[in-house]
């Protein structure tokens, strides 16, 4: 039987109409075995970092806790029965782990917040969504078993970036989640936490941003590797009908992007997508397990995107933007025959973590440069002025621009190019840097911030037909 694995954020947990759309997400998919991987209710991550992060005055830990409380109590009360079985057991659930909180952010008080009381504080979210999840299809009738990702996922020490893993965490899926999936006579549902894992120690980690989706994936991949049935599949449950080809807000009718490979996918995620991280396709490209985005307001639409070996070729796919970020640009006459300039550009950038989103150097070497976080540009600027290398042999410039991004392979042409620069000559629009790597299928030009909205209509209006159609 089919597997797939389904991915619920917080928006998909918001009332009872949200729980029954997720009671009729699982009719529909009746017929096939089914994780649920859940997020925490909307906000309840970013309220319990921010409570573990100010924790002077007990009067605002305690609103907080309470706030935290009647946010799923709220939502108990509108999808049980009060005083039944699983009415009890949920509301018990909430009492147990928020004592459980309140004993950590005592600790938290005394000895400081450490990478890994952090990380523990930020999993309540979904160990307490994950429950009542667990809990409402229990009490509807469906065979549902509620298991904390942390017992699965096997991960590194890198606190709040955790990395999966996968001999370990397979060992474990193939322990404990594999017979549940497989035994021909129950057709059991596993509710899992996302977002979180676990070190070989035993300290609970988080995976990063995309975190939930991340864990579906690294689920599917796991599953593919150990289990017996190979047809698997992931589908993300969103608020849209997948990825769109341009931001509608500078395009309000962009087209929806059907079929992407995983590079293309990638790519368009990595460069200003927020429905999707990039780090989500790593778990699931090597096995080729399709992954589907659909809107969960919408389950029987038959309009999605899905990420695949299936593509079309002949069309881009996409423009995104990267709208507030900083290039800096490193100058020197004096030092042409001197190798490694790039080199120690990103010593200093690492040594300050900061990540590099782009490079244009000259082949001399005397102009190199680099596109950062516009957040990260103060502390980039000061730490290579404080490098006695770069302050005495360079001139250090810095602007703040945005980036436009075009994928697909058909950017590959040179003719594509020409369009594509033509339509810029048209508003005057200056590109400051440009970047393609050989047989690359994404083509990154960096623009002035005030004409990043014209660039991306005139390119848009003047390459219309070269993106994938409606039908």
């Amino acid at each position: 039987m089919p597997i797939i694995v389904m991915k619920f954020g917080g928006s998909c947990l918001n009332d009872k109409d949200s729980f029954n759309k997720i009671l009729n997400i699982t009719n529909i998919y009746e017929k096939v075995k089914k994780v649920y991987v859940v997020s925490a209710l909307t906000g309840i991550t970013d309220l319990l970092l921010k409570t573990a992060n100010m924790l002077e005055k007990d009067k605002d830990t305690d609103n907080n806790i309470a706030l935290i409380e009647k946010r799923h109590i709220d939502i108990i009360e509108q999808i049980f029965t009060e005083d039944s079985e699983h009415y009890i057991k949920a509301r018990d659930w909430i009492d147990d782990r928020l004592s459980e909180l309140e004993d950590t952010f005592a600790d938290i008080k005394e000895f400081g917040l450490e990478p890994y009381y952090k990380d523990f504080v930020l999993s309540f979210g979904e160990i307490l969504s994950t429950y009542i999840l667990d809990q409402f299809l229990l009490s509807n009738e469906i065979d549902s078993v509620y298991i904390p990702a942390n017992r699965l996922i096997i991960t590194n020490d890198e606190f709040n970036n955790a990395y999966p893993l996968y001999d370990l965490t397979n060992s474990r899926i193939k322990r404990m989640l594999v017979p549940l999936l497989e035994n021909p006579n129950k057709n059991t549902i596993v509710c899992l936490t996302g977002f979180i894992g676990r070190n070989k120690i035993g300290y609970i980690t988080t995976l990063g941003r995309g975190g939930s989706d991340y864990t579906a994936t690294i689920i599917a991949r796991a599953l593919y590797d150990i289990g017996n049935d190979k047809n698997i599949r992931v589908i993300l449950w969103k608020n849209v009908d997948g990825l769109l080809a341009i931001n509608p807000k500078f395009v309000p009718n962009s087209s929806l992007i059907k079929n992407l490979d995983y590079n293309e996918a990638k790519h368009i995620a990595s460069f200003g997508a927020k429905i999707l991280h990039p780090k989500c396709l790593e778990a699931i490209e090597k096995d080729k397990i399709p992954l589907e985005i659909r809107n969960f307001e919408k389950p029987l639409e038959k309009s999605f995107t899905q990420i695949s070996e299936i593509t079309d070729k002949e069309h881009i796919k996409g423009i995104s933007a990267v709208e507030f970020v900083t290039i800096i640009t490193i100058i020197s006459g004096s030092m042409v025959d001197i190798p490694g300039v790039l080199a120690k550009i990103f010593r200093v950038m690492s040594k300050n973590r900061i990540s590099v989103s782009l490079v244009a150097q000259s082949s001399s070497e005397i102009s190199t440069s680099f596109i950062i976080s516009e957040l990260d540009s103060e502390r980039a600027i000061a730490a290579l002025k404080s490098s006695k290398f770069f302050s005495e042999f360079f001139k250090i410039k810095w602007e703040h621009v945005s980036v436009i991004n075009i994928t697909g392979l058909k950017i590959l042409e040179t003719r594509t190019k020409v369009e594509i620069f033509n339509a810029l000559d048209k508003k005057n629009i200056q590109v400051k840097a440009i970047s393609q790597s050989h047989d690359e299928l994404n083509l990154s030009i960096v623009i002035e911030r005030a004409k990043l909205e014209d660039a991306i209509k005139i390119i848009h209006d003047d390459l219309y037909k070269e993106f994938e159609g409606p039908n």
